[in-house]
């Protein structure tokens, strides 16, 4: 009998009910939506937020769905597009990055329909489990061809999110994901510039867009998904693809029954432990930027492509300037500056930065002579909801007043009981 993946990922986006998510699913389901509308809201101040902006307001007359952190409303794709943009655009989302596609989809159209707070949440959070479960199916082999995973399995989870928005049926929901196809596509390459968070603003335009053609009858292979020459088939070889990952979804504990990977700092993961390590290194020794001769640390060059960054869009995706800046400033949204880039400090010290690919541990050789070395520890990690609004706080001070953020907080953790979603980021 021939496989039918795409039907697993229909039934649960067409039938899961929030009901069924446990306590501790519906809650990190909450706090993610809070911690990628912070992520859009700290990129505001930036070119890219700017540039985002910019695009959407052109289609301001359509008056269907909101620009995150403003009273501005624009139409629905062009808000799908601009919000999944400025989630990723600053790198401070959560670490499987597909929030940044699930939160944008689910709104605009959640919005634009004038849904209940709780068709939102359900609806952003199969997103949310479908790009995992693609993710966990694709995302090695896509890896290892210099593919970005984001512009691949993004559409598809849009698609699917928009498909039971609209309550289309099993057949028209599976033509919405096999035309999201047409629109999958992404490369790691583009990491450390605007066009990797164009990733995300895509994908959750093209899903939508998948969906309401879809809707209106448009078509595509209805088999594109699964077929021997298809979408999954393309991506990896008969080896790859971790096809357990997509059946029975309604069966299985969901991605938010594990721990989330909300990040501590703003910044490309795999870095993240040894920075860890550097500062505590330095703290624990009473250690001056003046003593330190020499650093050496896995630079992470795999997801971590520009070596010396020209620029902030660069910046959370180089290891060298990364640590530099880690041992003389810290790193925080507000170090990652356009200063920084050129401060004499942090570029003599990145010139004494050695790579050392597959170390566990980093080290430091002082003016002295002595050396030290400091064991990379896990990822840390977000969990609790104080520090997640603790967090969020920080991300939209740039942008709001202290009323409108607590206000904003409030909403988000009862989200589900908003009688239409557009209370959301009513002021």
């Amino acid at each position: 009998m021939p496989t039918d993946d795409a039907g697993h990922l229909i039934d649960f986006a067409l039938h899961f009910a929030l009901q069924q998510a446990s306590d501790t699913a519906r809650e990190r389901a909450r706090l993610l939506v809070l911690d990628t509308c912070g992520a859009m809201l700290a990129a505001m101040p930036h070119a890219i937020g700017k540039i985002a902006y910019a695009q959407a307001l052109r289609t301001q007359a359509l008056n269907e769905a909101s620009l995150a952190g403003s009273d501005i409303r624009v139409g629905m794709l062009e808000a799908a597009q601009a919000n999944g943009i400025l989630a990723n655009a600053v790198d401070f989302d959560e670490g499987s990055h597909v929030a940044t596609v699930a939160l944008p989809a689910a709104l605009a159209m959640a919005e634009k329909m004038s849904l209940s707070g709780g068709d939102f949440l359900a609806a952003f959070m199969v997103a949310f489990e479908i790009a995992s479960r693609l993710r966990e199916a694709i995302a090695p082999a896509l890896g290892q061809r210099g593919l970005w995973h984001i512009g691949h399995v993004g559409p598809l989870a849009a698609a699917l999110c928009g498909a039971r928005l609209l309550n289309l049926d099993a057949g028209r929901a599976r033509m919405a994901l096999s035309i999201a196809t047409a629109s999958s596509g992404g490369y790691r390459r583009h990491l450390g510039t605007m066009t990797k968070a164009l990733h995300s603003g895509h994908a959750a335009r093209a899903g939508l867009e998948a969906a309401l053609l879809a809707r209106d009858g448009f078509t595509a292979d209805a088999d594109m998904f699964d077929t021997n020459d298809g979408w999954l088939a393309s991506l990896t070889t008969p080896q790859e693809p971790a096809r357990a990952a997509l059946r029975d979804l309604m069966k299985r504990p969901l991605f938010l029954d594990q721990p989330t990977k909300i990040k501590v700092m703003p910044v490309c993961t795999p870095i993240a432990p040894a920075l860890d390590a550097l500062m505590t290194c330095l703290r624990r020794n009473n250690i001056a930027v003046s003593d330190i001769a020499r650093l050496s640390a896995d630079l992470k060059r795999g997801s971590l492509v520009r070596d010396r960054p020209g620029d902030l869009d660069a910046a959370p995706f180089s290891g060298r300037f990364l640590i530099a800046l880690a041992v003389t400033r810290g790193v925080t949204l507000h170090t990652i500056s356009e200063e920084a880039l050129v401060d004499p400090t942090i570029t003599d010290l990145m010139e004494r930065i050695d790579d050392a690919p597959g170390a566990t541990s980093a080290r430091l050789t002082l003016t002295n002579g002595q050396e030290l070395e400091e064991p990379l520890d896990p990822v840390r990690r977000l969990t609790t909801r104080d520090e997640i609004t603790a967090k969020f706080r920080v991300c939209a001070g740039a942008v709001w007043t202290e009323p409108r953020i607590t206000a904003f907080i409030d909403k988000v953790l009862a989200v589900d009981t908003l009688a239409d979603i557009n209370q959301l980021f009513a002021s």
